[in-house]
């Protein structure tokens, strides 16, 4: 008799002991495992001794501040010229300062005054910190509620790469997520892409977005934004080096254009080379904004779509695209799926040929990449498609989901 007693009473409990059993799963999954895993990578980092905590930061922000206190202007075109010439001989651009050369545009650079006061160490947590809210609030921003969201997009080895590296990239996602979700008020949205394009200029070719969507005054505000943060930028630094700007990107194009995901270095995997290869990200950029041209007319999911296209085009239009610039993209995803969804687990397919923060890649790891890219954009366009409506995720929310803020 007490053994039947028992036997109910486990029976009766299992369902309990069920739920109890995937919530300690999906904590350790989407909690435990991204911190852990986080921390291993930079104690590996540490331990390594390749210096590869920072490095972007450290090169491209707190160096060129410490030359702007010094009066010094922060852009050195004659060293690129001497790394040009001896990657040409051979060498990897990595052998010159971690190959890390600042080109950021004169705002982005100030970014790196405040910083400059602290001890390195304390300053370069802080920007991580400050790097890791900013990824946070982007995904916030445009409608992302489930803590299982933010635990998977830090899983990945383009947001692990990023924090690593001290790299601006989740800054970048976050002007982008503020610009998509005031979209429809022309003052806020300007203001914000005009900053991401005067920090990076990756992100110009998504004014091009506020133009197919008819979003006039949105995109001449940002247009103003950024032409007067840049003029602003560079005067406090005397306009040292704007006059020779663009040679200084053409040398850095140069230099990293074939490594990486760029175009450049998908044509080249494909045995295009030379002149030919690089004209690849204009070639590429043009056929995704006649796709976008195209997607915009549509009356289902436009704007959505649009939007994603709008992103694609300006990492198509960079002739140097890193691993940790797939974060972009985040925004996008998050936009179609603020709740967690399998389609999520797609950018961790990466650690399969991750081989470290280090940034000069393989046919491998290119591969990987466009696949994880042309899968999560083909199940981003056909599910709005296949949903039959105009709404998007954020704008009929699931519960514990922003409301709708058009």
């Amino acid at each position: 008799m007490s053994a039947a007693l028992q036997r109910r009473s486990l029976r009766a409990r299992a369902p309990e002991l069920a739920r109890v059993c995937r919530r300690v799963l999906v904590v350790l999954l989407f909690g435990i495992l991204p911190a852990s895993l986080l921390l291993a990578i930079l104690v590996g980092s540490f331990r390594s001794g390749t210096g590869a905590w920072a490095i972007d930061f450290d090169g491209n922000f707190l160096r060129p501040a410490h030359e702007i206190l010094r009066g010094v202007s922060p852009y050195h075109p004659a060293e690129l010229v001497h790394v040009r010439h001896a990657v040409a001989a051979g060498h990897r651009p990595d052998e010159f300062h971690d190959g890390v050369f600042p080109a950021y545009p004169a705002p982005a650079l100030l970014l790196g005054v405040p910083f400059s006061y602290l001890p390195l160490g304390l300053a370069e947590w802080i920007w991580a910190a400050c790097m890791l809210f900013a990824g946070g609030l982007a995904l916030h921003l445009v409608g992302v509620r489930d803590w299982r969201v933010y635990g998977i997009a830090l899983l990945t080895p383009a947001a692990m790469s990023s924090v690593l590296l001290g790299a601006v990239d989740f800054a970048l996602m976050l002007g982008i997520a503020a610009c998509w979700r005031w979209r429809d008020h022309a003052g806020r949205a300007g203001l914000a892409l005009g900053a991401v394009v005067a920090l990076k200029l990756v992100a110009a070719p998504l004014v091009a977005w506020l133009l197919v969507t008819r979003r006039w005054r949105a995109a001449a505000t940002a247009g103003a934004v950024a032409l007067g943060l840049w003029l602003a930028g560079w005067a406090v630094i005397g306009f040292h080096g704007f006059s020779g700007y663009p040679h200084l990107l053409s040398l850095l194009t140069d230099i990293e254009s074939n490594r990486g995901y760029s175009a450049v270095a998908y044509a080249n995997l494909i045995g295009i080379s030379g002149q030919a290869a690089t004209f690849a990200p204009y070639v590429l950029g043009v056929c995704l904004l006649a796709a976008l041209w195209v997607v915009s007319r549509r009356r289902e999911g436009a704007d959505e779509a649009a939007f994603l296209l709008g992103v694609l085009v300006a990492l198509a239009f960079s002739p140097i695209v890193w691993h940790h610039y797939l974060v972009l993209l985040f925004v996008p995803l998050a936009i179609y799926s603020p709740r967690f969804t399998p389609i999520w687990l797609l950018p961790t397919v990466c650690w399969v040929v991750w081989r470290g923060a280090f940034l000069y890649t393989g046919p491998a790891e290119r591969l990987v990449f466009m696949a994880v890219i042309a899968g999560i954009c083909a199940w981003m366009l056909t599910r709005r498609r296949a949903a039959g409506t105009a709404e998007t995720a954020t704008s009929a929310p699931a519960r514990g989901t922003l409301p709708a803020w058009r």
